[in-house]
């Protein structure tokens, strides 16, 4: 009788959905979180800049590699339109070192091994394994979250953001 108990609260929790917040008009948490190259990196970084913190659930997986190419690709063109670009998971910090060197990421990659930034935006999902969902904060430059992606296709999200970006900036100004 356990056994079965135990089997039905395993296929429950497997089969839940989790409801995402959108989290659009609140100021995103302050941080402090090390990036790929060991550096303690904090929303001061960032201050008076546009940002899409990106986060994403694993490193080198197909979804998250495809997401990290485009952004790599992107980024020159991301931050002459004034975005700035931070990739998020639940990964450490080598694994995010190896991960930027092979997609030739230049932006950071924060290494939220503790879960501290996810945990208050309420990324954090537990099964299969702990890791991020797959969403996306644009956060102005007084660091209002003014754009929630929850539904994040990683092949298409980039140009996504760069079409949204520029109605954005001419609705808020």
């Amino acid at each position: 009788m356990m056994r079965a108990f135990s089997l039905l609260a395993f296929t429950v929790l497997l089969t839940s959905t989790v409801e995402a917040k959108n989290w659009t008009g609140a100021l995103f948490p302050d941080y402090s979180v090390k990036n790929q190259l060991g550096e303690l990196v904090t929303n001061e970084k960032y201050k008076g800049k546009w940002v899409a913190y990106y986060f994403y659930p694993k490193d080198d997986t197909p979804g998250c590699s495809i997401e990290a190419e485009n952004f790599a690709k992107n980024y020159d063109k991301l931050k002459s339109m004034g975005i700035e670009v931070v990739g998020i998971s639940l990964d450490d910090v080598e694994s995010h070192a190896s991960f930027a060197k092979t997609y030739n990421v230049k932006f950071d990659l924060l290494a939220d091994v503790d879960k501290s930034l996810s945990k208050q935006l309420d990324m954090v999902n537990i099964l299969p394994w702990p890791h991020t969902r797959r969403e996306t904060f644009i956060v102005d430059d007084k660091g209002n979250i003014v754009k929630h992606y929850e539904d994040v296709n990683p092949r298409e999200h980039v140009s996504q953001i760069m079409s949204d970006f520029k109605s954005l900036k001419e609705t808020l100004k």
